[in-house]
């Protein structure tokens, strides 16, 4: 059984638009399209704008073709250097590859009504033995064929550009994204929903967030002041990674404070920090700790319990709290 891959025709680029034309109920998928980043199927449908790009399919053991391919007919062509398997290399509509009821992936097994629509056996399942193309009442096949393609398709992730190196099965490619270590991470500022990428977070921040956070370099102290009723305070070192200072009211004994950093993919880096607090009513007395970074994908409200600095009540006033904060960065052995 030939062996695929699945890639975008150009990776820095948006998803294609679909060609118009499409049945009703190909147009109720236009939502996930959405989801996706897609362009709804009406653009560039108008206005003599550029045909749309297909994605190709290339047979494992050849080397992917550099070039991006355009156009809206038909290109078959080798690839594959010497001494190694010759494949094909085509495009395809990606929404050929979709249940045309619920447009998730089609995955095995596969069944057709006698007119030869193809659906989800789940999908099949919900309609009463009736096909929702067609309206026949439906005498289901299994279409072996069609499994046999969709499973030897294998798809690039849609965070390869961040370093995600997976080729994995184009039926459990939105399973992948969801769980991978290279998806973004969402804004922890209440309400935001934004969803960024690790060393990209300072034009968020500067432009929805400007007084929500601090910028910081890597090896030198700085004076926080903050609020008491503050769960957290946003830090963004030098190199735009993104740091927590969280604040936890443990009553009836202090403040825990701890610092973790939202990141995902390559750790290439290693973070430690120091936190010192110094009493309010003697200065000679002081709380400091030394610890290692903890690292997040998401921030969903719980705090390290393994390391964090303890500031009793007596330290600090009912309203602010004064830390003295430094990051350092180290490279990962």
């Amino acid at each position: 059984m030939a062996k695929f891959s699945f890639a975008d025709a150009d990776a820095d680029e948006d998803p294609p638009p679909t060609a118009a034309g499409r049945t009703d109920a190909a147009d109720a998928g236009s939502e996930k399209r959405k989801r996706d980043g897609s362009a709804s199927p009406d653009d560039g449908a108008a206005g003599g704008g550029p045909p749309p790009k297909a994605r190709r399919l290339e047979v494992a053991g050849g080397e992917r073709e550099e070039r991006a391919v355009a156009g809206c007919g038909r290109e078959v062509g080798r690839v594959g250097g010497d001494g190694d398997a010759v494949g094909i290399s085509m495009r395809i509509d990606p929404d050929l590859l979709d249940c045309s009821i619920c447009f998730e992936p089609l995955c095995p097994p596969l069944y057709q009504c006698q007119n030869g629509h193809v659906a989800c056996l789940s999908c099949w399942s919900r309609l009463s033995n009736k096909c929702h193309i067609c309206s026949h009442d439906a005498i289901f096949a299994r279409n072996i064929a069609l499994e046999k393609i969709v499973e030897s398709i294998k798809s690039s992730c849609a965070y390869a550009k961040w370093g995600c190196c997976e080729l994995v099965s184009y039926t459990q490619r939105n399973r992948h994204e969801e769980a991978c270590l290279f998806a973004p991470s969402t804004c922890p500022i209440p309400g935001c929903g934004y969803r960024g990428f690790t060393g990209r977070w300072s034009g968020h921040f500067l432009v929805d967030h400007s007084a929500d956070f601090l910028h910081f370099v890597y090896g030198q102290s700085f004076e926080v002041n903050l609020e008491a009723s503050l769960p957290f305070l946003v830090l963004l070192g030098e190199d735009d990674h993104l740091f927590l200072l969280l604040n936890k009211n443990m009553t009836p004994f202090g403040h825990a404070f701890s610092i973790v950093c939202l990141r995902t993919g390559d750790l290439n880096w290693k973070f430690s920090y120091e936190i010192e607090a110094d009493s309010r009513r003697n200065p000679e007395n002081c709380l400091r700790l030394k610890a290692s970074v903890t690292n997040t994908k998401e921030w969903g409200g719980l705090h390290p319990t393994e390391a964090f600095l303890l500031v009793p009540y007596d330290f600090c006033s009912s309203t602010n709290i004064t830390l003295s904060v430094s990051v350092g960065r180290s490279a990962s052995e």
